[in-house]
């Protein structure tokens, strides 16, 4: 998988310049000396590394590859040691300062990047609208449904960072702007309501999965499209159709409905869309997807978790990214050993399977003597490989959402089959008696799995919290979940 995909993120790099950003107009996605859109758009190829293209954007440091994941949604997390450098990224933001000027210059640009991709989908959506290309093995509804469920999915996560917080919202609240055609005009993003948001998103996530009810996922296993080499019955003929787990596929469509739901706070339709991932089968009655245990963490070698991915994003090159941030002796991010002890409740469970062994957490002593406690999950180590893939949706997500949203009798259930699978002590499984006893035990939860992710800060802003406790006591400012549009875009509103 891995020379392929290098192979690819190389080719669609030359690419990336047809369809990247211009100087002057931040929703350019062609600079004015590159190939004519009329030549990137004539022949099903054309289509195909257009959309590949979207892929390497997410996968990039502006996106999921840092700041979209492990960076910015990380600091407001309070999840690493902040600096004492209060002239720092890192200090202004974990302060909510949200007026410094590297603050206000980190969220424009992941603002800026969001909305650049979702431009570059418009425009693959645009073009397949009026093209005259005809298409092979299924493979437009295939780059439609992928591209409509990839800017709905965008869509949502712009909301949940710069829009209302869900509980204190109403329809006519305003929340981002939903862009649906291509342009290179920021002066047509114009913000909308946050009813008119959530309807175009399930608007869009509806109309892909209905695209992708022939997804090869839906056929073949992941073990099986993720190793192109071996023979099996329903194999798909073009290559290009495997890997689907680093690609928006049906079930990630499925997911991400379980998440806008779950983030609305439609309960019963969260539960349904979570519960559909959860039982999905392949043929031979397997599951689709697999919680992670002691027994497949250790023999898959990596620590992302591949065996849950609904949806994660691929860069090749994702170790430069990563490195100063996380395995430098200087790293940048970082925590210090006692705080992630009292996270993973350490003394009350020493067997958790992201925990032990110096799996996620390793600790080294540099030769001045400085102790630097580094996390491990996207570099790996040399024990664990990295697939240099991060997770953007995952089947542990699907099982807390079950959790907090399905009855109070039902939730204990699908929260002992996940603790089992993180080796934790189910005796606790009893105390989850009220609504507020399921909250206080997700917190914790979602500190332990998604350390890195960036999802933290979204159960935090979800259920509105005034405090954090951990690592230390803070209080939250008013305002503090309602990142600013940047001004480069609030003087179009």
């Amino acid at each position: 998988m891995r020379n392929l995909i290098k192979k690819r993120y190389a080719c669609i790099l030359l690419l990336l310049l047809v369809i990247g950003a211009g100087c002057s107009d931040w929703l350019d996605v062609r600079p004015r000396n590159e190939m004519k859109e009329d030549d990137m758009y004539a022949n099903e190829e054309g289509f195909k590394s257009a959309l590949t293209g979207a892929y390497i954007q997410l996968a990039a440091e502006g996106l999921y590859g840092r700041d979209a994941s492990m960076y910015l949604p990380e600091m407001l997390a309070q999840h690493w040691t902040i600096s004492t450098d209060k002239t720092s990224l890192i200090y202004n933001i974990c302060a909510f300062d949200y007026t410094h000027e590297k603050s206000e210059e980190a969220i424009e640009k992941l603002w800026k990047k969001y909305y650049q991709c979702i431009v570059h989908l418009n425009n693959v959506l645009g073009n397949l609208e009026t093209t005259g290309v005809t298409f092979t093995n299924g493979n437009e509804d295939l780059i439609k449904g992928e591209a409509l469920g990839l800017r709905g999915f965008l869509h949502l996560e712009l909301l949940r960072l710069f829009g209302p917080i869900p509980r204190e919202a109403t329809a006519s609240s305003p929340a981002i702007p939903y862009q649906e055609q291509m342009t290179k005009d920021p002066g047509k993003l114009h913000t909308i309501t946050y009813k008119e948001v959530c309807e175009k998103i399930i608007r869009d996530l509806d109309a892909a999965e209905k695209l992708l009810e022939k997804d090869p996922i839906l056929v073949g296993s992941n073990t099986q499209l993720n190793q192109p080499a071996y023979d099996w019955e329903g194999k798909p003929l073009d290559e290009w159709q495997f890997y689907r787990q680093v690609r928006f596929n049906y079930y990630a469509v499925k997911g991400a409905k379980a998440r806008y739901y779950h983030w609305i706070g439609d309960k019963e339709n969260a539960v349904k869309f979570a519960k559909e991932v959860i039982d999905a089968k392949n043929e031979d009655g397997t599951s689709k997807f697999t919680l992670a245990t002691e027994s497949t963490y250790g023999s898959n070698g990596n620590l992302v978790m591949k065996s849950e991915h609904l949806f994660g994003v691929h860069n090749s090159q994702h170790q430069a990214i990563v490195q100063p941030l996380f395995k430098d002796e200087n790293a940048s991010l970082r925590q210090t050993v006692a705080y992630i002890n009292t996270a993973y409740e350490s003394s009350i469970h020493p067997d958790d399977i992201r925990n032990k062994a110096n799996r996620y957490w390793e600790e080294k002593t540099y030769q001045n003597s400085s102790k630097v406690n580094h996390f491990r999950k996207y570099t790996g180590s040399d024990t664990y490989a990295t697939l240099n893939i991060v997770p953007l949706l995952r089947l542990a997500e699907m099982y807390l959402i079950l959790v907090e949203d399905s009855p109070l009798l039902e939730a204990p259930t699908y929260f002992k089959t996940y603790r089992v699978a993180r080796n934790l002590d189910i005796s606790i499984d009893n105390s989850l008696v009220t609504e507020q006893d399921v909250i206080n035990r997700l917190e914790k939860e979602y500190r332990k799995e998604f350390f890195g992710e960036g999802q933290m800060w979204f159960f935090y802003k979800k259920h509105n919290f005034t405090r954090f406790t951990w690592p230390k006591n803070k209080t939250i400012p008013e305002g503090a979940y309602l990142l600013p549009i940047p001004k480069s875009q609030s003087v179009f509103d």
